[in-house]
């Protein structure tokens, strides 16, 4: 008996009760020449902004098919901007040239807003539904599910081409692998079953042609304690690369050591952005760091992408779970051994864990063609 608990609890993981979830589905269809000729009407050839009356009119159609549906957050965006959507205890939403971060809290914070060039045909048109409650994950499927729904409503009302249509579901868990150190009580127990099987279970078929991709990215921030690690050497062309090379190399030796073998320590200053393709690639995009992997075919090694002649706020471990990570009960196992692989290269690098953080933000993705 001790044995057999002794392997169920492999594939569970304990995270402190202060973690945080949420998950947002984007959907994105491309602004085609058919959809134009389809609401001709709203279009205004003669002002500075042809397309802002479309734009809007689809705008107000989402969020009344959502209010209808009880979908409370959302946030449509013809602007071609990068979404990304993070955890916060304070709502904030914040633009650059190439982005649009939002920031929000599940249980507290709700929302509609638009975000539209009026002057501009974008390529694509975004729909962003934000699960809002107490158990985010818990009612992730029946989120799921209702947003299908209000996505069904709207392609048929504004005559969009379905087979345009991608719908990506993403599920954060966040904490800080330390927060017990600084004085969290309590734990929260998971086995990170995979989307696919806790969807089965509430009776949601999805495609068999999907994008599957669990990964971990991890949070390093540089503070004047790991800079002095190394005396840094300012005159030289490539200043902070030794620095980023030690700490790459004692993250490499550590996930290893816990049988993890792909993924990138990003050390440039990008914000790194996880993609299920065939091929891996890593592509530096303007504010972006795209990173393409293959988890059936993956090439075990950890890549380096750094800019030596700068210093970063913060260098990102992305940890990636292959096929092999994938057990019958989920996920649980392999975030085992991210947090053990962590805990070393934080032991190596004298981390201070009752003031320092290294935040953790597992994610879960899946992605199909509607």
């Amino acid at each position: 008996m001790p044995i057999s608990r002794s392997r169920n609890n492999q594939h569970k993981v304990y995270i402190p009760s202060s973690a945080r979830t949420n998950q947002y589905l984007l959907v994105k269809f491309p602004f085609t020449d058919e959809l134009i000729a389809q609401h001709s009407q709203f279009i205004d050839s003669t002002s500075e902004q042809p397309y802002q009356k479309l734009y809007q009119q689809l705008a107000e159609s989402f969020f009344d098919i959502n209010n209808k549906l009880d979908i409370e957050s959302g946030q449509f965006i013809a602007n071609d901007k990068f979404s990304r959507i993070r955890y916060s205890p304070e709502k904030l939403t914040v633009q650059t040239e190439e982005q649009i971060l939002f920031l929000y809290n599940p249980r507290n914070h709700y929302s509609q807003n638009t975000y539209i060039n009026g002057k501009k045909r974008v390529r694509g048109i975004s729909l962003v539904f934000l699960a809002n409650g107490d158990n985010v994950r818990q009612t992730s499927a029946e989120f799921h599910k209702n947003v299908l729904l209000a996505l069904n409503e709207f392609i048929s009302v504004n005559h969009i081409n379905k087979e345009q249509v991608r719908v990506c579901d993403h599920q954060h868990l966040t904490y800080d692998l330390f927060a017990k150190d600084k004085g969290v009580t309590g734990t929260q127990t998971h086995k990170l079953r995979t989307l696919k099987n806790r969807y089965a279970a509430d009776e949601i078929s999805l495609p068999e042609q999907k994008d599957v991709l669990t990964y971990a990215i991890v949070d390093l921030p540089i503070n004047r304690r790991i800079k002095e690690l190394l005396n840094i050497d300012k005159s030289q062309a490539l200043p902070y690369q030794p620095l980023y090379d030690l700490i790459s190399h004692v993250f490499i030796e550590s996930a290893n050591k816990q049988h993890l073998y792909e993924g990138a320590i990003v050390a440039n200053g990008l914000t790194p952005i996880v993609r299920s393709r065939l091929e891996e690639k890593y592509k530096a995009d303007g504010e972006l760091q795209k990173l393409s992997y293959n988890i059936f075919e993956p090439n075990n090694r950890f890549t380096l992408l750094s800019a030596g002649d700068c210093l970063v706020d913060s260098i990102k471990f992305v940890i990636i779970a292959t096929k092999d990570q994938k057990t019958s009960q989920g996920y649980g196992k392999f975030l085992n051994h991210v947090e053990l692989a962590l805990r070393s290269t934080a032991e190596k690098l004298g981390y201070i864990n009752e003031k320092e953080e290294l935040v953790i933000r597992l994610h879960q993705h899946l992605g199909y063609d509607l």
